[in-house]
């Protein structure tokens, strides 16, 4: 084969040419994320991928590993199925609050049409352009895929058995009771209760642990937001309420969840035109592409300025288009 010269016509040897074009790169960052892929399947915990030209450059391997750091900062998570009292609905609130707590954003996720065993939010996670998948349903569920998730640690460490035990008292205990408004059942979980605070400080229910653990997340949202409201609490446990309460986090949560509540339905006795054309919008397009509202788009309906192309109109098909391409 005849030698190959440069721009100056200077003869280069095969090993000495350019590193890959931008189509082979790609090529190689789609070949290492379905190793990685298969790697992660096996349980191998996926590896790197070293794919140096032959000149010895790394553009291969350096492409490879800023596709992947790209593919996981586009990696989100989502709360679907947000009802329209979300700012006071403890799921909704527990769900929250970790993300608070835990440092892990939520988007809003709008509905998650798939699961219709699913009667409250659920937590979905993949490609911030793309519909994801549901990983975890359930306030104390949530609660605990979004502290395992914390990559700093803190939150990975804060799901022990003991806060598992605890959480299941919660869900098969606490909650029932309070729902029944039995006063035997009522009284039974809260002796249990107060006897924990009582011998680890009054702040929490687990040792050595600070105020709002995961587990006392869950436990004090359910006085506040799920439970019989009417019942006179001891006052170990009222003051152990009032810590998530009064809690930063608390008032952050809730600022949060009013920004994943769903599009305000059509309302046929609202008079206004303008109100009434943006729910029909908003309830089509979240139809059509569920992301559409974790996306940032803003699905609102405006007065044409030219009679000529009609009475309203929603100008989110170019946006949403450039989201989604």
């Amino acid at each position: 084969r005849p030698p190959t010269t440069d721009k100056n016509g200077i003869t280069m040897a095969d090993d000495e040419k350019k590193g890959p074009s931008k189509k082979e790169l790609k090529k190689l960052a789609k070949k290492a994320e379905k190793e990685a892929a298969k790697a992660a399947t096996k349980g191998g915990g996926g590896g790197a991928v070293a794919n140096n030209n032959k000149n010895g450059s790394g553009n291969g391997a350096l492409a490879v590993a800023a596709a992947a750091a790209a593919a996981k900062a586009n990696q989100v998570y989502r709360l679907a199925n947000v009802p329209a009292d979300g700012t006071t609905n403890a799921c909704t609130l527990k769900s929250c609050m970790a993300s608070v707590i835990y440092g892990t954003p939520l988007l809003p996720g709008g509905a998650a049409d798939d699961l219709p065993f699913v009667h409250g939010p659920a937590l979905l996670y993949g490609d911030v352009s793309s519909a994801c998948p549901a990983v975890a349903f359930g306030g104390n569920g949530i609660v605990k895929a979004l502290a395992l998730a914390n990559n700093a640690g803190e939150g990975k460490n804060n799901v022990t058995p003991m806060v598992d035990d605890w959480m299941e008292y919660e869900r098969s205990e606490l909650r029932p009771a309070l729902s029944s408004g039995n006063a035997k059942k009522i009284e039974a979980a809260m002796s249990k209760l107060a006897e924990a605070l009582e011998e680890h400080g009054g702040t929490s229910v687990l040792a050595g642990s600070e105020p709002l653990s995961a587990a006392d997340l869950v436990i004090t949202l359910t006085f506040l937001h799920q439970g019989n409201t009417s019942v006179a609490l001891p006052s170990s446990v009222q003051s152990y309420v009032d810590t998530t309460k009064n809690s930063p986090a608390y008032a952050q949560a809730k600022k949060l969840a009013a920004t994943l509540l769903p599009p305000a339905p059509f309302d046929p006795s609202d008079p206004s035109l303008l109100r009434a054309s943006s729910a029909i919008f908003a309830d089509a397009i979240s139809s059509a592409f569920p992301s559409a509202v974790s996306l940032g788009i803003e699905i609102k309906a405006f007065k044409c300025k030219d009679i000529r192309h009609g009475d309203y109109q929603c100008n989110v098909a170019m946006p949403l288009f450039k989201k989604l391409k």
